[in-house]
């Protein structure tokens, strides 16, 4: 059965009432980040992972990667067990920094066999949908071949056999994950699940913003690393051109491409209308 679960940092809450609505709005699971490189401790991973241990039993922790295999993994290691977190606890590492190689993955090795040397076993490796598919992280190679994919505005998450998709980085106003295997939230699911298939406008036109906010990137693949800093609100209208991209659509407006799906966005005019 597949699971929606949510994943969360510093810019995010850490009350245990911001955990709470999650829950009533459908997250099953969360993942909090905990460190990045060698010096960053989250400042709210003690709060967020207090009161998601109390909210949903367990919580998921992840490393952002700088790409220092055996000295990050110490690191992380260490405040992990600081937590009081046990060996049944999903630990998954962040594989997203620009400035790591074009082949990531004998660093992600390195990282990974530190963890599991140590009992750590329930890992497994983030990253954007296009890390994947042009091997700069090559599952085939992973010690641990566990992916948790990032790819919005789309369907499916675009690798096969996926254990996690980062389907959305608005999920009511957070990232939204969906667990298919278990892997990512710690819980043994009976069956993998296609998600359900996504609608798109594809029609010239003015839009309305329906959900809580609608991310803006500078491309249409819509890849995490093309993120602006810019997005438009709940009720904002928004003039754009819709722009084929594989199997779906985009919209590109004056300052950018965001998503079609017909569940963020509303046509309220088609160009040429009265």
């Amino acid at each position: 059965m597949t699971k929606r679960g949510i994943d969360i940092s510093a810019y995010q809450d850490s009350s245990l009432d911001f955990l709470k609505t999650k829950k009533k709005q459908g997250a099953k699971f969360a993942i909090v980040k905990l460190t990045e490189g060698v010096k960053y401790l989250s400042p709210k991973a003690s709060a967020q992972i207090s009161n998601g241990l109390k909210v949903f039993d367990t919580v998921g922790i992840y490393h952002f990667f700088h790409g220092n295999g055996v000295a990050e993994a110490a690191y992380f290691l260490a405040w992990v067990k600081k937590f009081g977190l046990d060996k049944s606890t999903v630990l998954a590492l962040d594989v997203e920094y620009q400035g790591l190689p074009s082949d990531v993955t004998p660093q992600i090795n390195v990282f990974l066999n530190y963890l599991r040397a140590r009992g750590y076993k329930n890992v497994i490796t983030y990253g954007s949908r296009s890390w994947f598919t042009s091997s700069r992280i090559h599952r085939a190679r992973l010690v641990d071949k566990g992916a948790w994919v990032a790819a919005y505005g789309t369907d499916r998450p675009g690798i096969d056999n996926a254990d996690a998709w980062q389907d959305t980085d608005n999920w009511h106003g957070v990232d939204g994950d969906l667990d298919f295997t278990g892997k990512l939230s710690g819980k043994k699911s009976t069956a993998k699940k296609v998600p359900k298939k996504a609608s798109y406008w594809a029609d010239n036109g003015l839009y309305e913003v329906i959900t809580s906010e609608v991310n803006v990137y500078g491309k249409p693949a819509l890849d995490k690393a093309d993120k602006r800093r810019i997005h438009f609100s709940k009720g904002s209208t928004i003039y754009g051109k819709a722009v084929k991209y594989g199997k779906v659509y985009r919209i590109k407006t004056d300052v950018g491409y965001i998503s079609a799906n017909k569940d963020y966005v509303k046509l309220i005019r088609k160009s040429g209308d009265q």
